[in-house]
């Protein structure tokens, strides 16, 4: 392939992807004026792996494991459970400044929503589109990319991981200039969770990998915003 064929196969890639998510995007806001509610993030993610998964069954004609819909090389260690310290421990800052306002939750959402929602619905809906169908159009060109230490990035790897930061340019509404640590959080995830997917030629520790950050993300905050209620409950 040459690298004019390669320059256009990312960039149709990666308008593919835009456009699976801006749609996604719609028709949860189109969905939610018809039953006059707020935008669901679970009907977004919803369509968005429904759409991937149709993406991918047509781009592979059926050979899913092409796309990292299968075990693959995956063996499970415990070692992955490490995962969730990343995230936990750069929300404790913020929990301690927070002292104890549930405003530290950009979510806003409630313990079993925050489960459905970003642990689960999230993790596997953004894993199916980035690391599955973008990352598997683009392992034609896995041996292209550099040397990051004894690391080597890939094409594949680094455009998954941008189109995933891009994802979370939704946060900037919410939540202004502190989307941006979040925005850079999340390509760095994209590279470690792209990494596992390349290695693994499976999606189940980039989603693994994915949940365990979000969990790492969502405890702080909990344990913050419920401890005043509790001790509120235990006064006379």
């Amino acid at each position: 392939m040459s690298w004019w064929q390669s320059l256009l196969k990312v960039l149709w890639v990666t308008g593919l992807a835009g456009a699976i998510a801006v749609a996604a995007l719609w028709i949860a806001t189109l969905w939610a004026r018809v039953r006059a509610r707020k935008p669901s993030s679970l009907v977004t993610h919803t369509v968005m792996a429904g759409v991937s998964i149709v993406g991918i069954y047509l781009a592979s004609g059926g050979r899913w494991s092409g796309f990292g819909l299968g075990i693959g090389t995956f063996d499970w260690t415990p070692i992955l459970l490490l995962w969730v310290l990343p995230t936990a421990l750069l929300t404790i800052p913020q929990v301690v400044a927070s002292r104890g306002r549930t405003s530290a939750d950009p979510h806003h959402l409630r313990p079993g929503q925050t489960i459905v929602r970003v642990w689960l619905a999230a993790s596997i809906a953004e894993e199916l589109l980035t690391r599955g169908l973008v990352q598997g159009l683009l392992a034609p060109l896995s041996g292209v990319g550099f040397n990051v230490g004894a690391n080597f990035v890939t094409v594949p790897i680094l455009l998954a991981a941008l189109v995933f930061a891009a994802l979370h340019l939704v946060l900037v509404r919410k939540m202004r200039a502190k989307a941006a640590p979040v925005i850079v959080l999340a390509f760095l995830l994209g590279c470690v969770a792209g990494a596992y997917r390349q290695a693994t030629a499976s999606l189940i520790p980039a989603v693994m990998v994915h949940m365990l950050f979000n969990i790492g993300g969502t405890i702080p905050l909990w344990l913050v915003r419920f401890r005043p209620e509790a001790e509120a409950a235990s006064r006379p």
